[in-house]
C-alpha cells in the first residue's frame, strides 16, 4: 500500500498548473495561422490613409479636374511652348504651365498658384483638330491625359 501512496504523491508534484503544455502551444499557432490571412485586411486600410500617398493621387486628380474645367468654359484653346491657354468668351486666359519642377496656374498672366509639386516634362501637344494631350512624369510615374474640345489653336 505504501507503493501507491507513493506513485500518486510523485504525479501530483510532476503535473504544474502553471506552465504551458504542447496542446496549449499547437491551439495558440491554429489561432495565429487562422488569422494571419485576415491581417492583411486589416493594414491595408489604414497603409491607404498614409498622407503621402493621399496627397499625390489627390494633386493628380484635381490637376484633371481643373483642366476639365476650364476646358469646358473656354471658348478657344491655345498650344504654345508647352504652355496651355484657356480663353473664355470674356477674354480672359487662364494658362497652365510648368515652372522648376511644378505646374501653375495664372489668370491673365497675373499671380500663379501651384496645382502640382515634383513635376518632370511636363509637355502639351495637338493630337487632332480637336484634341489635345497632356504627359507629364511624377516621381517616375508618366501620367498622360487626353482631352477634346471644339476650338484648338497650337502656335
Amino acid at each position: 500500500m505504501t507503493r501507491i501512496k507513493s506513485f500518486v504523491s510523485i504525479s501530483q508534484t510532476t503535473r504544474n498548473e502553471q506552465g504551458y503544455t504542447l496542446l496549449t502551444t499547437l491551439v495558440a499557432l491554429a489561432i495565429f495561422m487562422l488569422t494571419l490571412p485576415m491581417m492583411n485586411n486589416l493594414i491595408k486600410p489604414v497603409a491607404d490613409l498614409s498622407p503621402l500617398n493621399n496627397i499625390n493621387q489627390l494633386e493628380v486628380r484635381q490637376f484633371d479636374f481643373l483642366t476639365s474645367f476650364e476646358l469646358n468654359r473656354s471658348s478657344e484653346i491655345r498650344i504654345a511652348n508647352n504652355r496651355l491657354h484657356f480663353v473664355d468668351s470674356g477674354g480672359r486666359i487662364v494658362t497652365f504651365e510648368q515652372y522648376n519642377d511644378r505646374v501653375i496656374r495664372r489668370t491673365n498672366q497675373q499671380g500663379f498658384e501651384v496645382i502640382m509639386f515634383d513635376i518632370h516634362g511636363f509637355k502639351t501637344e495637338k493630337i487632332a483638330p480637336n484634341a489635345l494631350k497632356i504627359q507629364y512624369t511624377r516621381q517616375g510615374q508618366q501620367f498622360e491625359t487626353v482631352f477634346t474640345h471644339f476650338n484648338i489653336n497650337e502656335y
